[in-house]
């Protein structure tokens, strides 16, 4: 019985969340009090990962420094580029120490992707963030027993908002990985309505049509994270104010020109800029899975050794590499 989950969920607006999982009883008030004010861009970090696939915990405060010094204010930590699914919970809990450290040096933003494991160590870790002091979280959709509608998928996001209801907490719509294409417009009204501490998407699509349906959809307090590296310039347009794209960790200044080309009303730049983003992610994905090559595009471009994939997915090789550069030379990025 001691690995039986045992689950118990009751949402109601004006009372209890009551969680209890494995044994283990969370219990919370509502909060109609939690407050996201973070807006901009924020760069989905990699997992530093040595050869032997243990955690290198030791490259984080030169990876925190660098962006911080490049004008980011906040991380990620856990999502697809940070391979969080692919990690075990003592690990992500090890990472969100780490990067809680080095915030309170550098004054990063701190958001964990919770999700992409069993429930019940879904929720440990949200409440293990909660604790911890990290700033906001964001989680997938149950990768198996996958939502089927918008109300099995506001219940799993529920679920985890009850864990931290001091935390915003904030869905990863990521469709092309996950394969859950509920129409977010619906689900951010639903997931509104029901709970407290519910701030808002991650959209990594290239639906922008649907993107700009989202956008009327949020209330104040909340906000939409646009996490196709492509379509930045776009989105900005649209009035999209924040993206979590993981092309921020190799050309921060990029993106960051990208968007204040778009503020300044100067298209012709923004469109510049962002066809050479462009071309530089189409460089490099050209050799590969986006995590490996995204990987080893960030040692060839910063010098920041984030190692290998974690396994099972295959670093690429020398000579991928040394094609990837030479492109990037060839677009003046390197």
């Amino acid at each position: 019985m001691r690995n039986l989950l045992l689950l118990f969920f009751v949402l109601n607006t004006n009372k209890l969340f009551s969680i209890v999982v494995a044994g283990q009883n969370f219990n919370s008030t509502r909060n109609d009090q939690v407050i996201f004010t973070y807006r901009g861009l924020m760069t989905p970090v990699f997992t530093p990962i040595n050869d032997d696939q243990s955690v290198n915990y030791k490259v984080i405060p030169a990876y925190a420094k660098f962006l911080v010094d490049a004008g980011i204010k906040g991380v990620l930590v856990g999502g697809t580029s940070g391979e969080g699914m692919s990690l075990c919970v003592a690990d992500r809990m090890k990472l969100v120490d780490e990067w809680l450290k080095v915030s309170k040096t550098t004054g990063l933003h701190v958001m964990v992707q919770v999700a992409g494991a069993p429930l019940p160590d879904v929720l440990r870790l949200a409440q293990y963030c909660q604790k911890a002091g990290a700033h906001s979280l964001l989680m997938l959709p149950e990768l198996y027993f996958k939502p089927q509608n918008v109300d099995e998928l506001v219940n799993n996001v529920a679920l985890v908002a009850a864990a931290a209801p001091n935390l915003p907490v904030l869905y990863y719509h990521y469709p092309a990985m996950t394969k859950v294409e509920i129409k977010m417009p619906a689900f951010v009204a639903a997931a509104t309505r029901s709970i407290p501490n519910f701030k808002g998407i991650k959209y990594t699509s290239n639906d922008l049509s649907e993107g700009a349906q989202v956008l009327r959809n949020l209330k104040d307090g909340q906000d939409m994270f646009l996490g196709a590296d492509t379509l930045i310039a776009p989105a900005v347009l649209l009035g999209v104010k924040s993206s979590i794209a993981t092309s921020i960790n190799l050309f921060p200044k990029l993106a960051l020109d990208i968007v204040a080309a778009v503020r300044n009303k100067d298209i012709a730049l923004a469109a510049a800029l962002q066809e050479k983003l462009s071309l530089a992610i189409e460089a490099i994905t050209a050799e590969g899975a986006w995590v490996p090559v995204m990987k080893a595009g960030m040692e060839i471009v910063t010098g920041i050794k984030v190692g290998p994939p974690s396994l099972p997915q295959r670093e690429i090789s020398v000579e991928a590499r040394a094609r990837i550069a030479a492109k990037l030379k060839k677009l003046q990025l390197l």
